[in-house]
């Protein structure tokens, strides 16, 4: 089959689903990746859109599960999943040697987001979901050919103090399985470049609509000053992340914690639209993907200036009503999507 011609590249980068949710939704394809599946899959694909046979059904692309195009092959998919789980694991994970010689590498989850925590197990290898006491699941791998799967896709995507553990984990891996793992150093590439901040955001991020006299939509990220095994301070990473979506880093100190901490808050509508402009290239994949549907939508009638009409109030305080612990509607038919969108 012949190949896409290079100047076609600037025109194929955004693919619609129109059926796929939430309807009319954009997925982020490089050109490279697009031309990689349509050029593998499309003779099969046509083959399987011709009209169907008598008292047959056939339910289109809309069927992204079963649509031949996007079963993409699992090595493919691991390639582009390292930065994201390398901002998951540090924002809400653990790397531990017990005392028994033994690794866990566990990656905490609010229960309600099982689903992916189901999804990352499916692809990442050998492990197990446990019930925390709290309202919260881990997701933790022990397995040797797991632990070695990960250390490849993290490995040289770390951002924070964080990749102590890493290097810890890796130390050991080399002197009890004689390996050679070199430890790469931490990812200073730009932020816009890859999915590390979504999974950062996926654990230490929130999405929130402020509905009184002043109607506006805010995002805050909150982590800790120092990291406490080797008290170095996370300024360096949360400073870059203030940077990059133009905003001042502050200090919160919380009555709860004996600690403060650092705290990212976004609010005007340009860096708004930064973050909106990164996260619909890296999309999240946890729950907090359905909050911040409703966020951005809101965010577009603020700033067509129609949450001044009683009709942009009404959905606006609808999506409010609507998210984070309000939510009791989950649709996770976006984590079908996990093939093209974890780039």
């Amino acid at each position: 089959m012949a190949k896409f011609n290079a100047n076609l590249k600037y025109q194929f980068k955004w693919v619609v689903f129109s059926k796929a949710p939430p309807p009319g939704a954009l997925y982020y394809l490089s050109y490279t990746q697009f031309s990689y599946l349509f050029n593998k899959y499309y003779s099969t694909y046509v083959a399987a859109t011709e009209p169907p046979k008598a008292k047959e059904s056939y339910t289109g692309i809309a069927d992204i599960n079963n649509s031949i195009l996007f079963r993409y092959n699992k090595k493919e998919i691991l390639k582009h999943l390292g930065s994201y789980l390398a901002g998951l694991i540090e924002g809400d994970g653990y790397i531990s040697i017990t005392s028994e010689n033994r690794v866990i590498l566990g990656i905490t989850f609010n229960l309600k987001d099982k689903p992916l925590a189901e999804k990352l197990l499916n692809y990442l290898g050998k492990g197990f979901i446990a019930k925390r006491k709290t309202n919260s699941i881990e997701l933790r791998f022990s397995e040797k050919k797991t632990i070695i799967r990960i250390v490849n896709l993290i490995n040289g995507k770390f951002r924070t103090p964080k990749i102590d553990q890493l290097y810890k984990l890796i130390d050991w891996l080399n002197n009890k399985y004689s390996m050679d793992i070199s430890k790469l150093p931490l990812d200073n590439s730009p932020l816009d470049t890859n999915s590390w901040l979504a999974g950062f955001i996926e654990a230490d991020g929130g999405f929130y609509i402020r509905f009184s006299k002043q109607i506006i939509c805010k995002f805050s990220l909150e982590q800790r000053m120092i990291y406490p095994k080797t008290k170095e301070s996370y300024f360096k990473i949360l400073n870059n992340i203030c940077i990059f979506l133009n905003v001042k880093l502050s200090v919160r100190n919380r009555i709860d914690k004996k600690n403060s901490y650092y705290q990212i808050r976004v609010e005007n509508q340009n860096s708004t639209k930064i973050l909106i402009d990164y996260l619909n290239k890296y999309p999240l994949l946890s729950s907090k993907y359905l909050d911040y549907l409703d966020w951005e939508k809101s965010f577009k009638i603020i700033s067509k200036k129609e949450h001044m009409t009683e009709q942009g109030k009404k959905l606006i305080l609808a999506a409010k009503l609507n998210m984070n612990d309000s939510r009791t509607n989950f649709n996770w038919s976006h984590l079908n999507l996990l093939e093209c969108r974890l780039l």
